[in-house]
């Protein structure tokens, strides 16, 4: 995907990173276990499936014990989230748009909608909820994430209602304010502001009305560029 208004752009869409192989990648899975932490997330993974599959397979076959996390924008292959069951433990996607021509004009994606349709019915099938009661983290389950952009509430509420027809209102929801006009978003005049508090509500009340219960919400003072690491420094 090419979002034109992507926080993190210069890594996602100005090549920077570092090779990692196979065997640098089981290293550091391995590392991450030894040190404590929850889960493997895995960041828009999508693009290097082929090289992480084979990879998470090796340590579920050793018995590793943390949660895999599949961290990603939800313009996913429907034949490549198939082969993740058994794999995946916890997905969580972006569900961007429901509308396609917003796909195609803020993120070069055709059929944007209707293959995450797809996709989001498949994630669902392969996990159930599951949360640590002895600490309150997620050991397996969907959590949908949802980036409400200014101007386009009928967007953001087309989404939380194409959820509940689809998989019902019983998930996990996060809705994001953290919305800042970054990378090309000055170059459309909608989005060339942050999201209002007006606008945020709208889509929250929206959320409760269609009976959803499980959710995360931000305040409107996330949205800074504070909060956006700078990749090259």
């Amino acid at each position: 995907m090419k979002c034109v208004f992507c926080q993190n752009y210069k890594i996602s869409q100005e090549a920077a990173g570092k090779d990692v192989n196979s065997q640098n990648l089981y290293n550091i899975c391995k590392e991450l276990e030894s040190m404590g932490v929850h889960n493997i997330n895995f960041v828009t993974p999508t693009p290097y499936a082929d090289k992480i599959i084979p990879v998470m397979k090796k340590l579920k076959q050793e018995g590793f014990k943390l949660p895999f996390v599949w961290n990603c924008g939800g313009y996913e292959n429907i034949k490549g989230v198939k082969e993740l069951k058994g794999l995946v433990d916890i997905y969580l996607p972006d569900f961007k748009y429901s509308d396609n021509k917003l796909a195609v004009r803020y993120s070069c994606a055709p059929s944007y909608f209707d293959n995450f349709k797809q996709v989001l019915c498949e994630m669902r099938s392969q996990v159930n909820d599951v949360i640590n009661e002895a600490n309150g983290v997620m050991e397996q389950g969907l959590i949908i994430r949802h980036l409400v952009l200014p101007g386009n509430v009928q967007n953001s509420i087309g989404v939380l209602k194409a959820i509940k027809d689809l998989i019902g209102v019983d998930v996990y929801i996060s809705l994001m304010s953290q919305y800042c006009p970054l990378h090309k978003a000055g170059l459309y005049n909608e989005l060339s502001r942050r999201l209002n508090n007006e606008e945020y509500q709208l889509v929250c009340d929206s959320f409760y009305e269609l009976g959803f219960h499980k959710g995360f919400l931000q305040d409107l003072s996330s949205a800074t560029e504070e909060h956006i690491p700078d990749f090259f420094a």
